[in-house]
């Protein structure tokens, strides 16, 4: 049952992967489209362009600890989102209060900045670095699809065994790998984020990021298996020497 699972559980997240890598040209090119807008002239695309539209401040609120959020919550026409977080408190947040009368420039549907008494601050929404949280998301699920797919090949290959003698050893050596697999993602998307700044470079940063985790893996294929000889090493020491004093 957990073998079968298992295996459909790679399957789920192999087509994850398919989705967010096929999703990865198309956020390329919204990234492009969005680094070449100008503002709108008459007659243009009120899509492609940034345009302006008002709308009134219903409440701010600042959330969270370490890593704030500083909402601004609005009420507007249709394409206002209701609210939109401005990253900071300065340089016009925290001049705002319910009532407010606010300019929100707009492309497509994001709310790329608010403005009031000729004080502008950008906001987090735009579609920058959706290319390396496609590619991101697409390492992982594959990663994970690995595992389970480990999983499900032993557990239905090798079940009496693993049921006379418990799980073997792969089970916690390759879950380690593709933890810190997951993991160093992270830094390979912070080395993406920063190799597509810059007109031009939309499509650098999702390579950078693939490269940089491929790069990784042989890293975290040895730490896992160091860590894991010194682990047995340690515990034969206790099985024949016992403990050691404290």
């Amino acid at each position: 049952m957990w073998g079968i699972g298992s295996l459909l559980g790679a399957l789920v997240l192999l087509l994850a992967v398919a989705g967010f890598a096929a999703s990865v040209p198309e956020a390329v090119g919204t990234v492009r489209a969005f680094r070449s807008a100008h503002t709108c002239t008459d007659g243009g695309s009120r899509t492609d362009c940034f345009h302006a539209k008002s709308a009134t401040v219903r409440s701010t609120e600042r959330t969270g600890g370490k890593n704030p959020k500083y909402e601004v919550r609005l009420d507007g026409p249709a394409g206002v989102p209701d609210d939109v977080d401005l990253g900071a408190d300065e340089p016009l947040f925290k001049r705002l209060k319910p009532g407010d009368e606010v300019t929100v420039t707009m492309w497509r549907d994001y709310a790329t900045a608010l403005s009031r008494d000729g004080v502008t601050q950008q906001s987090g929404d735009s579609p920058e670095s959706e290319p390396e949280w496609q590619a991101g998301l697409a390492a992982v699920s594959l990663t994970l699809a690995c595992y389970l797919l480990y999983l499900g090949v032993v557990l239905l290959a090798r079940a009496r065994k693993v049921a006379e003698h418990g799980p073997p050893y792969g089970f916690w050596f390759f879950g380690m790998c593709t933890l810190w697999a997951a993991v160093a993602v992270v830094p390979a998307g912070i080395a993406g984020a920063f190799a597509s700044i810059g007109p031009g470079h939309e499509d650098r940063g999702w390579l950078v990021l693939v490269a940089v985790w491929a790069a990784l893996l042989p890293g975290v294929y040895f730490g896992v298996r160091w860590h894991g000889r010194r682990r047995r090493r340690t515990a034969r020491a206790k099985r024949l020497y016992g403990p050691r004093p404290t």
